[in-house]
């Protein structure tokens, strides 16, 4: 692994420091830069100092970069922004015009709408941008996505196949596309020939696991976590769920059974046999994931609805948030103040800060090794080694004020990547924004 460089803290740039004690954080005050005597110095001390680094990407849907050179406000905005104000599409309005399963009409769409959908929202247009004759918000291929979920459950397992082989010809002649068009036409491109369909509709899709294309990371997953992933990935193949005798037959309702109804040119825009805009392994547009359970229907039950996508950002509501986690942790700052040796070093090393310090081979008064500090970024602030009272006055811990590491783990509809660059556009139109209204203010006021 390469050596990290680590930026120097520089207090009078941040105006003091955290230091970290026993009993927890306390701010440490020191004097700063003058004030800037107009904008154009503050822009100019903020486009010297700013900077920003990717760190790791521990997968397609991970990012941990850093953010140096700015306030707490900025990063704090940049994070609200990513989870609330980067627009996505998802699921809005559902028609439902059959439901006789046990699951009830809010309760089945409000599953639909959590749905994440592999689709780039920067290809669709706001509700309302189009407008029909008398002016009111029209519904066009350019902001709306159109789903359909025509289920029924049959007697038994032979029946059912029965009943979803006839639907699929209807699907076909009304140009419905489901998660098994997608398998079809992707492996078609591959030039494998048509892949082998699941004997039942409940069983899962057959079809080859996808390529890691995953970038070798700074911090490489351990063998368990390997293992794992190989384990999940092997179970994608195929899997018939198990009925248990003298039970009526149940039909399990997955986010591949909905049907996909292009509108207008989208079928052009968005063909099957592409591989997605996201992290997703489906083309055209499908769920980002096609093995979601949706709903459970005994014999004779049926669902008939239809879905209308529309772009929205997660202030509105939770399902257009594109990540599942945005977060971020000041930068820790650790300067060994006094010399650690031998026994008490490999304790640091090994119990007390893993990753942080290492231990290097010395002849200084006859020691043997020397603790220091490699990889602050591996910090977890544990403040364990205050518990030996040699190291706890060897050491000396504190945070930087304006040094951000940020954790951004996308949904998978756009990269966490495009996220970040998402929110900081939407940032530098909130700022115009703001200083248009000034400038008005001004002008009004003379």
């Amino acid at each position: 692994m390469a050596p990290i460089s680590i930026p120097e803290h520089n207090l009078s740039s941040t105006g003091g420091t955290y230091d970290v004690n026993e009993s927890g954080i306390q701010f440490r005050h020191a004097p700063g830069l003058p004030t800037p005597k107009d904008g154009t110095e503050f822009l100019s001390r903020l486009s010297n100092n700013l900077s920003l680094r990717v760190l790791d990407r521990p997968s397609k849907n991970e990012l941990v970069f850093e953010l140096i050179g700015v306030d707490i406000s900025f990063a704090n905005a940049l994070r609200r922004i990513m989870i609330a104000e980067v627009p996505t599409m998802a699921l809005e309005y559902v028609y439902m015009w059959n439901n006789s399963g046990l699951i009830h009409d809010e309760v089945l769409s409000h599953r639909l709408g959590l749905v994440p959908l592999n689709v780039d929202p920067r290809l669709f247009d706001e509700y309302g941008f189009d407008v029909d004759e008398d002016g009111n918000p029209a519904a066009t291929d350019r902001n709306t996505i159109v789903f359909r979920l025509d289920v029924k459950c049959g007697r038994n397992a032979k029946e059912d196949e029965k009943i979803r082989k006839k639907m699929e010809v209807k699907w076909k002649n009304e140009g419905l596309v489901s998660g098994y068009d997608v398998a079809d036409a992707q492996q078609q491109q591959r030039g494998g020939g048509k892949p082998k369909r699941a004997a039942a509709a409940h069983d899962d899709i057959a079809d080859e696991p996808m390529e890691d294309t995953t970038d070798p990371s700074v911090m490489n997953l351990s063998v368990a976590d390997r293992a794992a992933a190989d384990a999940i990935a092997s179970t994608h193949v195929q899997s018939t769920p198990i009925d248990a005798p003298h039970r009526p037959f149940t039909k399990h309702i997955y986010t591949r059974d909905l049907l996909w109804s292009p509108q207008g040119d989208q079928l052009s825009r968005f063909p099957l046999h592409s591989s997605g805009v996201g992290s997703g392994v489906g083309g055209g547009i499908r769920p980002l994931h096609e093995d979601i359970l949706l709903a459970k229907l005994r014999p004779g039950q049926v669902i008939e609805l239809e879905a209308h996508a529309r772009k929205g950002v997660g202030k509105d509501h939770a399902k257009f948030s594109p990540v599942a986690t945005a977060s971020y942790r000041l930068m820790p700052h650790i300067t060994i103040v006094k010399p650690i040796y031998d026994e008490l070093a490999e304790e640091l090393v090994n119990w007390f800060e893993p990753g942080v310090f290492t231990c290097e081979p010395t002849n200084e008064d006859g020691h043997r090794v020397k603790a220091v500090v490699t990889n602050p970024y591996a910090c977890t602030m544990s403040r364990n080694f205050m518990r030996n009272p040699v190291l706890k006055e060897s050491i000396k811990m504190s945070r930087i004020p304006n040094h951000f590491i940020f954790s951004v783990e996308s949904v998978g509809m756009m990269e966490p990547a495009v996220i970040v660059a998402e929110a900081l556009k939407v940032l530098k139109e909130k700022c115009e924004r703001v200083s248009g209204l000034a400038d008005d203010a001004m002008a009004m006021g003379e």
